[in-house]
């Protein structure tokens, strides 16, 4: 049998590596006690996500719930969901903070009519689906209002510009330095990226958040059997009881492992429903 791969990119941050290769060695470790053939000793760190979510062969893997939804990535099956000790997240449900700079004078949403909008990109929940979803509840109320702008295409507007920054540390550096106003960035990233650089932490302030929604789901390939998910799913379980595991775990934030099924995740796409009947399709 081909070897699998294993990644966890998503929130495979420099500084956690360390940790999250530990975490990876003791759910390895019972998978291989378990009987599974071809399970990788080492994670993958340079396969883009999009190739991992297509890969036959993926063992483990994340993936954020909209690509997931939408039906960017495959069949995917799911494992578990990660459950988290990290603010304005309650476990499984995540939010994205809506971040402005320090010292700006933006106090609420309405201020922000005009502003630069910076987000990671359009296939993410937390950095776009979020975003819109907040943002197309004001578009609408000043359509009713007479005060909406249009493009060219007719769709309402709200920002003078929206920035691509490609991820979340990408947006956070953008709107710290004034190239751009707001981003949204979820909690997760935004508390493990503030942890090892406080200074660009402290260089924002977060205006509201977004509607809560399931993280990041812990997925493998659509061709597993159930008995090799069941397999998985209780070596993942397993490494809460391992004191390493649990340790490298909580550097990561997370401190549980819950299992939700796909239509947990509707609520991702009800967020882009609603903008949609809102007239607000696209962040503008």
């Amino acid at each position: 049998m081909a070897k699998s791969i294993a990644a966890y990119t998503m929130y495979g941050f420099e500084w956690l590596r360390a940790d999250i290769r530990v975490f990876w060695a003791g759910v390895a470790s019972r998978l291989n006690d378990a009987g599974m053939a071809g399970v990788p000793a080492r994670l993958s760190w340079k396969m883009p996500e999009e190739e991992q979510w297509q890969a036959p062969n993926l063992l483990l893997g994340q993936t954020c719930g909209y690509p997931m939804m939408k039906g960017l990535t495959g069949p995917l099956r799911l494992v578990v969901t990660p459950s988290y000790d990290v603010p304005y997240v309650e476990g499984s449900m995540y939010r994205s903070l809506i971040v402005v700079g320090e010292e700006s004078d933006v106090t609420n949403i309405q201020q922000l009519r005009g502003k630069v909008a910076a987000i990671n990109k359009t296939s993410s929940h937390s950095g776009y689906n979020a975003f819109r979803r907040l943002i197309a509840d004001y578009v609408h109320q000043a359509d009713r209002q007479w005060e909406a702008q249009s493009d060219r295409a007719g769709r309402r507007s709200f920002f003078s510009a929206v920035k691509t920054c490609g991820n979340h540390m990408g947006s956070m550096q953008a709107v710290a330095t004034g190239k751009a106003d707001v981003a949204a960035i979820d909690a997760v990233s935004f508390h493990l990226i503030g942890q090892a650089k406080p200074d660009l932490k402290a260089a924002l302030r977060i205006l509201t958040t977004t509607l809560p929604a399931p993280g990041l789901p812990l997925v493998t390939a659509g061709i597993r059997s159930d008995a090799d998910l069941a397999t998985l799913r209780s070596a993942v379980f397993d490494t809460l009881g391992d004191t390493d595991c649990r340790t490298a775990l909580a550097k990561m934030g997370i401190n549980g492992f819950q299992l939700l099924g796909r239509p947990a995740y509707l609520q991702v796409v009800d967020m882009e429903r609603k903008s949609e009947d809102l007239g607000y399709p696209v962040l503008l």
